[in-house]
């Protein structure tokens, strides 16, 4: 059985490290950063959260984070693992900060229902506005909310209140400052019988476009200049995008990855930047067509498209509206909200994580974790 293990585990080994190696990417943000970020700090202002969140994408899997270790029962050797660093720019913590999110929003929603996918936008002549003053990026996914609710309740001619989750997207494929909100939304909402109605087919698109469009910038009134609000009503007679995608999504983890996949990731991915040669960086994006556009910026304000879209402190890209609300949740859905936290770190992961020894491929023990690095001779010090 052990000579069995064995020759799995380097079976399994072998497969990962030459996918590895056909998915290495010559250029990867963190490596940009790596090199310019010292001489940029020099001429750039930046915000102390940005700072922050570059400090410690820099770190990620250093050992100056601290670490797991694992200890082999059998052959006694003793394995380090350093932590992820979970910065909002890093490409390697993003996909697991979604995943655990996923995880815990698939035991929250309401099943049986089936839910849409809504894009709200605004034009760019309100972009600045709302970087400079982004605490703006609040009240778009409140007006985001509250015309979702509006518009629902005008469709089905009574008072509804659905199931609503924002998520707040600051950047478009360009890396441009473009801020929006998606919402996943169920087809339908609670009337006050506490009775699920079902929304038809039917959208008057029209209506909603404006309706976005007259509650933001009533919203707004009082941040930005009147001349802008009076602008944008002459300008855009059709009211500002507020785009439903047709695809009806059901119940399951599928669903909430769909929309889990607008969170938390940088800006760009590793495998779209295409050339770096310490001067310039080129990457490309595809427009919603698949149609690919080539850009190429200087170091230095590839860096800035990319810090610009840090969120301040505390600040939550998802927010729970209606049935998903504090308020409501408990009473539509009976989910009863945990305040503290399930599991101390290290109990749960010794239930998720399993590490093999590299050297005899017995299962190793997770005895402890560091929050200091750890002395020279604790062992092997390895990413995992």
């Amino acid at each position: 059985m052990p000579f069995l293990r064995a020759r799995l585990c380097i079976v399994i080994e072998t497969i990962q490290i030459i996918k590895e190696v056909l998915e290495e990417k010559p250029f990867s943000v963190k490596e940009i950063f790596e090199d310019n970020w010292s001489s940029y700090l020099l001429t750039n202002k930046v915000r102390d959260i940005e700072q922050k969140e570059v400090e410690k994408m820099l770190s990620c899997k250093g050992i100056e984070r601290g670490c797991f270790v694992f200890h082999c029962n059998n052959c006694g050797k003793e394995l380090i693992v350093p932590f992820g660093c979970n910065s909002r720019i890093c490409s390697c913590c993003g996909k697991r900060h979604t995943d655990k999110w996923a995880d815990k929003l698939t035991k929250k929603i309401i099943k049986n229902l089936t839910y849409r996918h809504l894009t709200f936008s605004m034009p760019d002549i309100l972009w600045s506005f709302v970087k400079e003053k982004r605490e703006l990026q609040k009240v778009l996914m409140d007006v985001a909310a509250a015309t979702i609710k509006e518009m629902f309740s005008f469709a089905l001619k009574q008072e509804v209140v659905p199931g609503i989750i924002t998520v707040l997207h600051p950047f478009g494929r360009d890396i441009v400052f473009k801020p929006h909100v998606h919402a996943l939304v169920t087809e339908g909402g609670y009337n006050s019988q506490n009775k699920f109605v079902k929304l038809g087919n039917y959208i008057d698109y029209n209506t909603f476009h404006k309706k976005w469009q007259y509650n933001l910038l009533t919203a707004l009134r009082n941040f930005i200049p009147q001349s802008i609000i009076d602008l944008c009503f002459r300008r855009y007679l059709n009211g500002f995008v507020a785009y439903i995608k047709p695809e009806k999504l059901h119940y399951g983890k599928g669903l909430i990855k769909y929309i889990g996949r607008y969170i938390r990731h940088p800006a760009i991915a590793n495998s779209r930047i295409i050339d770096y040669n310490g001067k310039g960086v080129t990457f490309y994006y595809e427009d919603n067509k698949g149609n690919k556009t080539f850009k190429t910026m200087s170091v230095f304000d590839f860096i800035s498209a990319i810090i610009q879209h840090i969120p301040e402190r505390n600040f939550r890209l998802v927010r729970y509206y209606g049935v998903y609300s504090r308020n409501n949740i408990k009473r539509y859905t009976k989910i009863e909200i945990q305040s503290v936290i399930e599991d101390k770190i290290l109990n749960k992961s010794k239930e998720k994580r399993v590490v093999y020894c590299p050297c005899c491929f017995e299962r190793m023990e997770l005895i402890t974790y560091v929050k200091k690095p750890p002395s020279k001779d604790m062992g092997m010090i390895t990413n995992w």
